[in-house]
Order: structure tokens, then sequence, then C-alpha cells
């Protein structure tokens, strides 16, 4: 069995995420709507399109590199992106507009998000492997002599191919959480932090 991060840790990177992707969400979207009205949801289709992207980036690169570990992924995909798209605003404004019997309004913001949504990760994804190649930063996951079709880097890694895919913070956490005293307590690391 591999190494793992504490449960404590997963929730808090989550939680963590989470709360600055909400705070993030409510200040673009107030932002968008000062700007632009609130006659069709701009704020919504900009912020799941723009999230859609920076996932399909962050997969690509903790699914290739050592730059997004275990904990990193969890605040960012799971909590930050996780609180910032909203699938629950776009279907309720898509219901809000069909309801006031927009009907060719209601019909482009479900056609923008889907497709946008969908370019997005493609375009993401093409801008990690772009950055790998460039940066010459793969780990083993993916030969750099091997070419990746759009949307392969986003499938999840064979989990016996990085067992040493930790970021720093989750290596000293690891080792921290494999090595206990004689009471079973375990030993805290270099920070101060179990």
């Amino acid at each position: 069995m591999g190494p793992s991060l504490s449960t404590r840790r997963r929730l808090l990177a989550v939680l963590c995420g989470g709360f600055c992707g909400t705070i993030t969400r409510s200040l673009l979207s107030t932002a968008l709507q000062s700007a632009w009205g609130k006659g069709w949801p701009y704020d919504i289709l900009l912020i799941n399109v723009t999230g859609a992207f920076v996932l399909a980036l962050v997969t690509t690169l903790a699914d290739a590199t050592f730059l997004v570990g275990p904990t990193r992924r969890l605040f960012l995909n799971v909590g930050f992106l996780g609180a910032y798209t909203t699938f629950s605003s776009l279907a309720l404004g898509d219901v809000l507009l069909f309801v006031g019997q927009q009907w060719g309004p209601a019909v482009l913001y479900v056609g923008t998000s889907l497709v946008g949504g969908m370019l997005a990760v493609v375009g993401g994804d093409l801008l990690g492997q772009m950055l790998i190649r460039v940066g010459g930063l793969t780990h083993g996951v993916q030969k750099e002599e091997q070419r990746v079709t759009p949307g392969e880097a986003l499938l999840p890694a064979d989990a016996t191919a990085s067992p040493e895919h930790l970021d720093i913070e989750d290596d000293l956490l690891v080792s921290a959480s494999q090595t206990e005293d004689h009471d079973g307590s375990s030993i805290l690391n270099d920070r101060g932090e179990d």
C-alpha cells in the first residue's frame, strides 16, 4: 500500500480550497453583474468556462509532473474549483430564462455553456501538455517522446505508475505519519505540524 494523506489534512485542503473558491466566485460574479447587468448569466458562464479550463490544466499538470501533489490537487480541483464552478447556478439561470419565455437566450446559454466548457477543457489540457513539453516536467507517468492526444492527459494515471507523486509538504507528512514513536503518536515534521 502506497503512502497516503491523513484524513484531517485531506479535509482541511478541501475546506480551505472551497472557502477560497466560494469567495472568488462571489466577488467575480458581483463584479461581472455590476459591469454587464443581470439580464443574461454572463457571470456564471464565464466562471464555469474558466473553471473548466483551470481544472483541465491542473489535472494535466498533476498527472504528469511534480508541480501539483495530492494536497494541492485536493485544494485546487476539489475544494477551490468545486466551489468556484457551479452547475446549480447554470441550471437556475437557464430555468429562469425559460420561465421568462426567453427561449433563444436560454438555448444559447445552455449551448454556450456546454460547448464553451468542453473547449475550455481541451484548451487547458493542451496548455498543460505544452508546459510539460517546454519545461521537461514529466516524472515518468508519460514519456517525453510520446505524443499525447488532446484529453489523453486528463485520463487517470495508472495508480502504480506514480507512488512517488507527492509534493514536498506531502512527502514530509507521509514520512512523519509513517514514523511513530514508541507510544504510537505521530512524530511532528520540522514545522511542528502533524
